[in-house]
Formats: C-alpha cells, sequence, structure tokens
C-alpha cells in the first residue's frame, strides 16, 4: 500500500497504417502514417520500447498497458495534475 505514482504523460507517436486497396502512385501520394497521442503512466523507457499505463493502483499494479515502439516517438510531455474537480 502507499506504492509511488509513477508521472503521468502524453506520448505522440507514429503508428503503421494498413490500405488494402490497390493503389496507383497518384493514390499514394496522400497517403502517411497515422498519429496518435496515448495517456498514462509511464512505467519504463528505453532505446527500443516506452510502456505506459492507463490505470495504476495504490498496490503498485497496472492495468491496460501500452508498449510503443521508441523510435516511432515525436514526444513525451509531462502532464500536472490539477486540483480536484467538485464531485
Amino acid at each position: 500500500m502507499g506504492a509511488k505514482r509513477p508521472e503521468l504523460v502524453i506520448v505522440r507517436w507514429r503508428d503503421a497504417r494498413f490500405y488494402p486497396e490497390t493503389r496507383n502512385t497518384e493514390k499514394m501520394s496522400n497517403i502517411r502514417m497515422a498519429v496518435f497521442e496515448s495517456v498514462g503512466y509511464l512505467i519504463s523507457r528505453d532505446a527500443v520500447t516506452t510502456i505506459i499505463a492507463a490505470e495504476h493502483n495504490d498496490e503498485g499494479d497496472y492495468r491496460d498497458v501500452t508498449l510503443i515502439p521508441s523510435g516511432s516517438i515525436e514526444s513525451v510531455r509531462r502532464l500536472s495534475l490539477g486540483t480536484p474537480l467538485a464531485m
């Protein structure tokens, strides 16, 4: 109980995209990688993989974990917690 809370971050990263139909070079000129923003607790980050989790409990466990290829990351920004919202 009382496990330290990891940093809350927003990760902007490029992911693969698949286009199943036949395309000529003209049709391919406007396709691009998908850009995502994922929010979560930063678990670890190295040259290969960045791991974030959507949920963290008071026992130090994580849930809804996302692995992002570190080479696909455009930015990682810390998020700060503001004052609690009224219930």
